[in-house]
């Protein structure tokens, strides 16, 4: 269903929100670099001295963190006691299954650093946001190779993302009766392990760059299933697919490509696979009117100004 505002015109309190954007969303990550999410998950109804203390901090920065968080109502104050709201008490404590912690730290470390650029790159059609990181390659995915840190923090938030995203894959009646799936920009191998629990029959390789993989390998062979699923570094875009396969996994990676592009990968996915082989498509769509969702509108730019260009 898609996403209804309560009007269709801006009112003034999203307006200072929109326009306060990078200050409402440094509060946000604040409450978790800290751990004050996680801390009012364990201790509900903590008193402002308690988070002070336990946060290792001043009254003054204290009253600032809590008040912004409580205004933007990802806390609740009553009294003098603090307690998450329901949405962050899902999605914001770190040890909860379906976090998006992991998701946000890309937005502080990769996205927020990046977009720095977006006029730039809207003006010139490319992804000027890239050169805030360092490297060769004309896509982030190239340079991150050169920055441990900023890799998996990468990973770690498209593998929560993919986590939350992969129950759809579960009952999909183009998975079954698959022996062998290649999940090309499979990461860190999350849609992997996902699919390998799910399909019994089912044989994966994971097609990604050899620095990705080994972050694969690890995953994989922590959960057991290395005799099923199989990496292979390399360029999905340019190097060729592996042999005896019969099925292609294409998840959240149409998104970040041109159309020209796009259609290359299905050419060359149709060529290396069987007759009646299956390319899968998996990811957030724009609907027809260009009108939403919120989710791809407010993604888009990342692609343009850092990802691709493209």
């Amino acid at each position: 269903m898609a996403h209804k505002y309560p009007s269709d015109e801006l009112d003034l309190d999203s307006f200072f929100l929109i326009s306060a954007g990078h200050t409402a969303f440094q509060l946000l990550w604040a409450g978790i670099e800290l751990g004050l999410y996680d801390l009012l998950s364990k201790v509900p109804q903590s008193s402002f001295d308690d988070i002070a203390n336990h946060l290792n901090l001043e009254p003054q920065p204290t009253r600032v963190l809590l008040t912004g968080l409580t205004v933007l109502r990802i806390i609740k104050k009553k009294g003098n006691q603090y307690t998450n709201a329901q949405l962050t008490e899902q999605m914001l404590v770190t040890n909860k299954p379906d976090s998006y912690a992991p998701v946000l730290g890309w937005q502080r470390y990769i996205v927020y650093e990046g977009l720095i650029d977006f006029v730039d790159s809207l003006r010139k059609n490319d992804n000027i946001g890239l050169r805030r990181f360092p490297g060769n390659g004309n896509t982030l995915y190239e340079r991150l190779a050169n920055d441990p840190f900023k890799e998996e923090v990468f990973q770690q938030a498209m593998s929560a993302l993919s986590h939350q995203a992969n129950f759809c894959l579960r009952d999909l009646g183009a998975l079954k009766n698959i022996h062998h799936l290649v999940d090309a920009g499979g990461g860190d191998g999350t849609n992997a392990i996902f699919l390998c629990n799910h399909y019994p029959e089912m044989n994966l390789s994971i097609f990604d760059s050899e620095s990705v993989c080994k972050i694969a390998r690890q995953q994989i062979e922590k959960e057991g299933l290395s005799e099923r699923i199989k990496t292979c570094a390399g360029n999905f875009l340019s190097d060729p697919f592996p042999e005896n396969i019969d099925a292609i996994l294409y998840s959240h990676i149409l998104t970040i490509w041109s159309p020209k592009t796009n259609l290359r990968l299905l050419k060359k996915a149709y060529e290396a696979l069987p007759e009646g082989g299956s390319r899968i498509m998996f990811y957030w769509m724009l609907n027809d009117e260009y009108s939403g969702p919120i989710g791809t509108a407010l993604g888009s730019p990342y692609f343009q100004a850092i990802a691709t260009g493209e």
